[in-house]
């Protein structure tokens, strides 16, 4: 039987409510754990930030185990679509992990909200079951089929890659990073990963595209969120 018009009207128009509110608190979330990291409950903090009723937090996550999950996937999925376009213009995998690698970092650089809750999340903040580390492993995976990374270990080399990358949003949310700093960061990964140290730098080293951001990424959303008077 055909659903009536108006009932498919008002059933559009509760999801895209539910979507907005879930939407809301994954970036109240951001700005909360940017601000003061993993530890203590962050429950409080983003039902004020967010502006809604302890109830409706309930409604879309159990706690706040269950919202940092949504809000890492969030993060490793959102990086990525910004990230992937230009790491797949590459065929070459050690390309594809230094072009990730810096421009990872860029769009951390851009966006301080986003390096502190890498920094202050670690591990739990890349979110293991995201694109972001699949997409990661395929790069791997590939250099290490070819040869081009020699003698490495998958878990190592992801492991390698991905605590680099935290330790280098430290460093950048610290205003430490001399000039260059990522394209160095990335020709040492590489050389970890067994890549003759001449190609490294040289591969670390070419010029890089600006990251193309969107303006309603969760990045840019939660930023104008933590801008905005209190509610």
């Amino acid at each position: 039987m055909p659903v009536p018009r108006g009932q498919d009207h008002r059933s559009r128009v509760a999801r895209e409510r539910r979507q907005r509110t879930r939407t809301l608190l994954i970036e109240s979330a951001l700005t909360v754990y940017a601000a003061q990291g993993l530890q203590g409950s962050v429950i409080d903090r983003v039902i004020e930030t967010a502006g809604v009723s302890r109830g409706t937090f309930y409604n879309y996550f159990r706690d706040g185990e269950a919202l940092l999950a949504a809000l890492a996937l969030e993060v490793s999925d959102q990086v990525l679509g910004i990230v992937d376009p230009a790491v797949r213009t590459h065929e070459d995998p050690a390309a594809r992990i230094a072009t990730g690698v810096r421009l990872v970092l860029a769009v951390a650089g851009a966006h301080p909200q986003l390096a502190a809750f890498m920094v202050r999340g670690g591990v739990r903040a890349i979110g293991r079951q995201g694109l972001a580390v699949d997409y990661l492993v395929r790069d791997l995976s590939a250099g290490i089929a070819s040869g081009a990374f020699d003698g490495v270990d998958l878990r190592v080399a992801v492991d390698l890659v991905t605590g680099s990358v935290l330790a280098g949003c430290d460093t950048l949310l610290a205003a430490e990073a001399p000039r260059g700093y990522a394209g160095a960061l990335a020709a040492m990964l590489l050389m970890a990963l067994g890549v003759p140290a001449t190609r490294a730098r040289s591969v670390a080293l070419r010029p890089l595209p600006e990251p193309d951001i969107p303006r309603d990424s969760l990045f840019v959303r939660a930023a104008t969120l933590a801008a905005s008077p209190a509610r």
